[in-house]
Order: C-alpha cells, then sequence, then structure tokens
C-alpha cells in the first residue's frame, strides 16, 4: 500500500522496537489499516502518534495519560472536521458582505427621511447592532478557527 509502513518499517522510522508498534497498536493507541491479506499498514498519521506518544513518555507520562492525551486531540480533530463540512458557520466574506448591505442601507436612509433626525438615529443604532453582532460571530470564528491552525 502506498503512503503506508508495514510494522519493521515504522518501527525503524521512529526507533521503538516491533513489539513496542504492536503493544501500543493492541492498546489501542495506534490504528492501523488491514489489508485483504490481513497485514497491517500503519499511516503516516501513525508515524506521527507514535513520535508523539514517544515524546510523551519523555515527559513520564503513563501510557493511560497517553490514550487520554490522545483522544482528547482525536476529539478536536473530529470537530475540526465538523467544522469544516458545516454550512452553518459563516465566512469571513459573507460577514462582510452582510456589513457592507446594511452600510448601504445606512446610506440609503439617510436622505428618505431628512426631517425626522429622531428616525434616522433610531435605524442608524439597529443597523449598528446588527454589525456588531455580525462581527462579534467573526470575531468567535476566528478564534475557533485559529485553533484548529
Amino acid at each position: 500500500m502506498e503512503g503506508s509502513y508495514r510494522i519493521g518499517e515504522i518501527a525503524d522510522l521512529t526507533g521503538v522496537s516491533k513489539r513496542t508498534v504492536d503493544y501500543y497498536t493492541n492498546l489501542g493507541l495506534l490504528n492501523p489499516i488491514r489489508s485483504e491479506s490481513n497485514y497491517r499498514y500503519y499511516t503516516a498519521g501513525c508515524l506521527v502518534r507514535l513520535k508523539m506518544i514517544e515524546a510523551l513518555k519523555m515527559k513520564r507520562l503513563t501510557l493511560g495519560e497517553i490514550k487520554k492525551e490522545l483522544s482528547l486531540l482525536d476529539v478536536d480533530k473530529q470537530i475540526h472536521d465538523n467544522v469544516k463540512k458545516t454550512d452553518n458557520v459563516p465566512s469571513i466574506n459573507l460577514v462582510r458582505k452582510q456589513i457592507r448591505q446594511l452600510e448601504e442601507q445606512i446610506a440609503q436612509l439617510q436622505p428618505v427621511i431628512p426631517g425626522n433626525k429622531e428616525q434616522v438615529l433610531e435605524l442608524k443604532n439597529g443597523i449598528m447592532l446588527q454589525s456588531l453582532a455580525l462581527v462579534q460571530t467573526l470575531t468567535l470564528y476566528i478564534k475557533d478557527i485559529s485553533s484548529y491552525l
């Protein structure tokens, strides 16, 4: 399989024994792909994960603690993947477009009601509140996206 490694190859690349790779696989720390002939093939993601396991072991974390850390990373990845798939998350361009539309509405309303400044001010305040809500949404969106980068 292209782009994947057999147990000996991944062991050599990371400097651990084949037995260690097998042990981590049995614990569920690594998830290889099974071929039709039932060989285990480890992806580049498994290679990175194995290096991460070894780095966490150097920090004296137990394998149980490492498994918890890795499961948190897996959950984060799932959330990130779901955010990518979700159409409900506004894009930066969409928010910019909505702000431009609100600004155009302000410009159109100003000459229509020149005599009633109170109504114009009220409309401006309403539109400004909508703009503020859009900016807050954009800020939350950027924070959410930046946590996955």
